[in-house]
């Protein structure tokens, strides 16, 4: 059994990262294998869905392992939130198709025997070119709800998991990586799950952090922004 983690493939434009010929090693996985998208899945966006996402569910759908996701910035959240919820390795997973599966905001999952918290959300730095309800959705953004539910999940398991999963980074993480990365950019868009992922990279103690959103590959200490990079937890 196994977990890898990869970044944003919104949609086609960049699953085809995960084709056999890109990334052999996912022929020799199977269901008990996961690969977990850190958000901005992509692949149930339109109202409508399209010749095109239905052909890409499916090809993922059949590929040899088990494929999970959290919810990033650019998705369809009503269509998220209407999928049959059911019980997933000890949490609540929204059920694609019978091989994926979206990992909801503040459950904890245990895959290969490690526990891992999700938390999924960030702010569209772009929504003022969107449309609501088409191409941007409020949602994105967690409510006080899913954070609270979060924490209680946390306390629960006594604020220790072994992964934690997001689509965004603390914000801490963020400013090192501007300071590092971006000549020291600044980054003046609020977003309250990157103070809420602060806050719980602060209260609980974790062996890694992976997450995505940032369309770049970056790693500092138990942090991991991915994109391209496919990378293996466990």
């Amino acid at each position: 059994m196994a977990v890898y983690v990869t970044g944003d493939i919104h949609g086609s434009l960049q699953i085809h990262r995960l084709s056999h010929k890109a990334w052999p090693e996912g022929r020799e996985l199977c269901r008990d294998d996961f690969v977990i998208i850190l958000g901005d899945f992509g692949l149930l966006f339109y109202n409508n869905p399209t010749p095109d996402e239905r052909y890409w569910l499916k090809w993922l759908n059949n590929k040899p392992w088990t494929t999970l996701f959290v919810d990033g910035n650019h998705e369809n959240h009503t269509m998220l939130n209407e999928l049959p919820a059911i019980s997933f390795m000890g949490g609540t997973a929204g059920k694609v198709s019978k091989n994926i599966y979206h990992l909801k905001r503040g459950e904890i999952y245990t895959l290969c025997e490690k526990k891992f918290f999700t938390f999924g959300g960030a702010v569209s730095i772009d929504k003022h070119l969107r449309i609501e309800g088409a191409s941007w959705w409020r949602e994105e953004v967690a409510t006080y709800a899913e954070m609270d539910y979060g924490l209680g999940n946390l306390e629960k398991h006594q604020y220790n998991v072994d992964y934690i999963l997001a689509h965004t980074a603390p914000m801490e993480i963020i400013q090192l990586y501007c300071l590092r990365c971006l000549n020291n950019m600044k980054i003046d868009i609020p977003d309250p799950t990157t103070g809420y992922l602060d806050q719980v990279c602060k209260t609980t103690s974790f062996e890694g952090f992976y997450c995505g959103h940032w369309h770049d590959d970056w790693s500092y200490g138990k942090y991991n922004i991915l994109w391209n990079r496919i990378m293996r937890v466990i």
